[in-house]
């Protein structure tokens, strides 16, 4: 191995391992998922079925409990569950006209907006690091 293809083999190993910790950063809240309520998938927050990406309705629901990190279990607890009951045919019904009274406050709507923190910081470079040793062990042995 010269090199050349050994610099490109740890440029290589470098951009595969930063992209990891964003895939081992969330398995907490799924597996809380499924200890609270039985079953779930990624979907069941995410927009995007296979998980990650933007989240839906109940994932930002999620997001917006002060403990979702520290105990994401009893954040799941507190929102609810995402899973709607089984419809009966009065649930599905058209329901009845009724008339608004014209005087209702409507109350003013807030946003939070979520601070981005780092999901798992300093994780990555650590296996960087293991990685690029270990490929320059490897490629020590072969020169030998």
């Amino acid at each position: 191995m010269n090199r050349k293809s050994i610099a490109v083999f740890f440029l290589l190993t470098l951009a595969i391992l930063i992209g990891i910790p964003e895939s081992f950063a969330r398995p907490q809240y799924f597996t809380a998922l499924t200890a609270v309520y039985g079953d779930g998938s990624c979907g069941t927050c995410h927009v995007n079925p296979s998980g990650g990406g933007p989240r839906n309705s109940y994932g930002m629901l999620f997001e917006s409990q002060s403990n979702h990190r520290a105990n994401p279990g009893a954040a799941l607890t507190a929102i609810g569950s995402p899973f709607s009951s089984t419809a009966t045919p009065t649930d599905t019904m058209t329901p009845a006209p009724t008339e608004t009274p014209f005087d209702t406050i409507t109350p003013p709507v807030t946003t939070v907006t979520p601070a981005g923190t780092p999901t798992a910081p300093g994780f990555g470079v650590v296996v960087a690091v293991v990685g690029l040793f270990a490929c320059a062990l490897l490629a020590r042995r072969n020169n030998k």
